[in-house]
């Protein structure tokens, strides 16, 4: 008997993880974890039944979390179907990704001004993190979101922050997809952080900016996807 890409995703989740957050947390944390890793894809129907009897909730909190997930853009609910996860196209993603060059571009303007020691010895140790991850596409991209969380603490614009935040977010799935189909993409980007994290360092907002920007949009996820 075949198995649902659900219940494939569900089977993998931790157990411990949900420790001390209330029922719509942990179905939150749960369902945005699985989207984010690419495990439901794009078009997967989310049954709240199916996700409630598996993490031990009732069905109200995984309701409540897809509908938290649903403002966020990750799922539409549909009266027909239910919830499923958002699919997007590859002008959808490439748009996305232009989005987040200009707002982070825009963030690394403040960060260059405002950054101190600490805050670059972080982004140095989370770059360090990326060039020894380069085998496992998983601990890459943790390795990833500390390099730009580290710098992002330093923009004093919280709304910018959250909504590149966001966007990541959105585009994590298609970023693994580029890490596992690209044969360059892995050592290009440890390259493309080093030379963001230069340019920060630099003090310059016109040269953090540029740098941010080209790091983005250097990716040619939406080529990728056409592949598939």
């Amino acid at each position: 008997m075949s198995v649902s890409p659900l219940a494939s995703a569900i089977e993998k989740s931790d157990p411990e993880a949900g420790a001390g957050l209330s029922a719509r947390a942990i179905a939150y944390r749960h369902l945005l974890g699985q989207i984010r890793s690419g495990s439901l894809t794009g078009g997967t129907h989310i049954a709240a039944e199916t996700v409630a009897q598996a993490l031990g909730l009732s069905r109200m909190p995984v309701r409540e979390a897809l509908r938290q997930l649903a403002s966020e853009g990750f799922v539409t609910l549909r009266s027909n179907r239910g919830a499923v996860v958002t699919p997007l196209g590859a002008a959808e993603i490439s748009e996305l990704y232009e989005m987040r060059a200009v707002l982070e571009g825009l963030a690394m303007r403040s960060v260059a001004q405002r950054i101190d020691a600490p805050g670059l010895a972080e982004a140095e140790i989370a770059l360090e993190r990326i060039s020894r991850s380069l085998h496992d596409v998983d601990w890459f991209v943790q390795a990833h979101d500390q390099f730009h969380d580290a710098l992002a603490r330093y923009c004093n614009r919280p709304r910018l922050v959250s909504e590149i935040t966001r966007i990541r977010s959105t585009t994590e799935p298609y970023l693994r997809i580029t890490l596992r189909m690209s044969p360059t993409a892995i050592s290009n980007t440890v390259r493309e952080h080093a030379e963001v994290l230069e340019a920060v360092r630099s003090g310059d907002p016109d040269v953090a900016e540029s740098a941010m920007r080209k790091h983005i949009l250097d990716s040619d996820i939406a080529e990728l996807l056409d592949q598939r």
